[in-house]
């Protein structure tokens, strides 16, 4: 994919998150949302329980499950559509896109060129903290404009 293209596309990823960036910001309830609006709008549990064909417990299982984040979007949206409500899904990063790229672009550099810099002292030929911090830039920065995949590579101590 050309460059202004993948351009194009993270600037209008970043313009539709802008809306979601103050909510996520905002936890959730300690209880979850379930329970919460349940109670906002005066519905009992075993009354949720009979929208959605199942038990009482069944319910607070639910309930359980949202505040400890392990309840099913498929879970979530029955329980919303039970009462009126819509389920609303997103991934907000927490900084901008390009931010996101320059940070893991720059430690996949540190990666690579300080492997290349410990053989280098080993061998007496080291090229010092100023000229390596450069090169890493530079690699960076080069990956960066490239939209180079490779930045995303597990190290190869990862594998």
């Amino acid at each position: 994919m050309d460059k202004k293209l993948k351009q194009l596309r993270m600037r209008q990823t970043e313009a539709r998150l802008r809306p979601w960036r103050a909510l996520a910001a905002d936890p959730r309830p300690s209880q979850g949302w379930v329970r919460t609006i349940r109670h906002a709008i005066g519905m009992t549990s075993t009354q949720l329980a009979a929208r959605l064909g199942v038990t009482r417990q069944a319910v607070a299982e639910l309930e359980r499950r949202e505040a400890d984040g392990s309840a099913t979007l498929a879970a979530l949206q029955k329980a919303a559509d039970a009462m009126h409500c819509d389920v609303v899904y997103a991934l907000v990063p927490r900084q901008e896109l390009s931010a996101t790229i320059r940070e893991q672009a720059r430690k996949r550099a540190e990666e690579t060129l300080g492997k290349v810099a410990h053989t280098m002292r080993l061998e007496s030929q080291d090229v010092g903290h100023d000229e390596l911090r450069h090169q890493v830039e530079e690699m960076a920065s080069e990956w960066t404009s490239d939209w180079s995949r490779l930045i995303w590579d597990p190290a190869e101590s990862e594998r």
